[in-house]
């Protein structure tokens, strides 16, 4: 019990919840009197005895919440008929999870992993991939990885079998899942407590698993970054309007001073602001993406003044004046709670932001895209997306999904990366940012 405690208050102390040890004591007490299993009760009890300020009180709910569950948050996803084919009888008990269990089941086999591997010991940041290659032991993954060997050897040198390439992304994936999971362990159960440190754990985590009690901290990064990036593109395009030095018009206007340059000629290059249509999908977890998205771009404003956003879960709907009119977090809450619900339909967005903006689509014009282009099996209306390839100067899709999980399921990825000049696998702030950046560098 003592264990369990002293791991919590340490959990609040990372999220910045002062705990002092006559506190502690105080929930010890607590827990002696209310026990772990009404976790509703327990909750309200330990609230009163550790969290003194509304802001306290917030970071210790969703502290709780974290510490505490019975299912791990990435557990709660819609599972999609995605087309799995069944594992042998002889296959690994990995393999079958894999390949037969839900979402939930492997996220639970990570967090029963984690628990054999005592991953709340984990203390420094270098620990992290110690711990992950613990719990992919632990999960049998060494095992899967020899299945997988010996399927190869079978082949002589054909094409793989579709087995052996879905299990091969199966185990991708899951390596992926694993390091996340020990990602927000450390958040939890590391030493976090130097600014860089946390910063550069808050960069490489996927941005969906950033909780709601460091959201405030995260916003002030992300503003960090983005005016890093602007001060960058600032001096490029200082330098574009001082112009460089013309070597030939320089040496024939000075001929006549035998070799000496008193007249410099320069060249000049006429630099545009570049004109940005924005799209994010906002519904289910994907709104978490969007909103690091908006936060960043709409934080360049200084260097890329022509943005225009739209956001959508089904219809499309410009929310562009609410960022001019309202400070910049207050606008991405109202654009996420108004245009987030419903049952997610790129066909129809694609519609509505043709019928709004194809016009205005020229060859200054950079679309960007994020979300997962998972479209619930209905007509994704990819000939739209040709429309607006056609006419922009170049247009960008970020899907915050590993690639191991694009077009599964009902993601119709590839048909619409026909149509993009890029496409990028975009989870977190470090890979947002490696984005924008190439956005910038792009645009004009």
């Amino acid at each position: 019990m003592e264990r369990v405690l002293t791991d919590f208050v340490k959990a609040l102390r990372n999220a910045n919840v002062r705990v002092s040890p006559a506190e502690t004591l105080d929930a010890m007490e607590v827990i002696d009197k209310v026990g772990y299993a009404n976790k509703g009760l327990l909750k309200r009890t330990l609230s009163i005895v550790l969290s003194k300020t509304p802001e306290e009180k917030d970071k210790f709910s969703s502290c709780f919440d974290d510490f505490f569950t019975d299912e791990i948050k990435a557990a709660v996803e819609v599972d999609l008929p995605d087309k799995k084919q069944t594992a042998n009888d002889d296959s690994s008990d990995l393999a079958k999870t894999l390949m037969e269990g839900s979402q939930a089941e492997i996220m639970l086999a990570i967090a029963d992993a984690g628990e054999e591997s005592e991953i709340r010991e984990i203390k420094y940041f270098t620990q992290r991939s110690v711990f992950t290659r613990r719990i992919l032991e632990q999960m049998g993954v060494g095992k899967l990885e020899d299945e997988i060997m010996q399927m190869g050897s079978q082949n002589d040198g054909d094409v793989p079998s579709d087995l052996e390439q879905q299990l091969r992304s199966q185990l991708t994936g899951l390596r992926e899942r694993v390091s996340d999971f020990v990602q927000q362990q450390f958040l939890l159960h590391g030493d976090v407590s130097g600014e860089q440190l946390r910063e550069q754990v808050f960069k490489s985590m996927n941005m969906a698993q950033i909780d709601r009690s460091y959201l405030q901290e995260v916003h002030s990064l992300v503003r960090k970054m983005a005016k890093k990036l602007a001060n960058m593109h600032s001096r490029r395009k200082k330098n574009f309007r001082r112009g460089k030095l013309d070597i030939r018009k320089t040496l024939r206007d000075n001929w006549v001073n035998q070799g000496t340059l008193f007249n410099l000629r320069w060249s000049y290059k006429k630099v545009d602001r570049p004109k940005i249509l924005i799209i994010c999908d906002v519904s289910g977890s994907v709104g978490a993406y969007a909103r690091f998205m908006l936060m960043f771009l709409f934080s360049l404003t200084e260097v890329v003044s022509k943005i225009r956003a739209f956001v959508f879960s089904s219809n499309l709907g410009e929310v562009t004046q609410d960022f001019k009119d309202t400070q910049l977090e207050p606008a991405i809450e109202k654009a996420l709670q108004k245009h987030g619900g419903g049952s997610t339909d790129y066909g129809q967005a694609l519609s509505d932001f043709v019928s709004l903006c194809l016009d205005d689509i020229d060859k200054k014009t950079t679309v960007v895209i994020l979300g997962d282009a998972r479209n619930n099996f209905g007509p994704e209306k990819a000939h739209l997306m040709k429309l607006v390839y056609e006419r922009a100067k170049q247009v960008y899709w970020l899907n915050p999904e590993g690639k191991y999980r694009w077009n599964t399921g009902d993601s119709v990825m590839r048909n619409y990366s026909a149509y993009c000049t890029k496409v990028f696998q975009c989870g977190s702030i470090n890979q947002l940012e490696r984005v924008i950046a190439t956005l910038l560098r792009t645009a004009i």
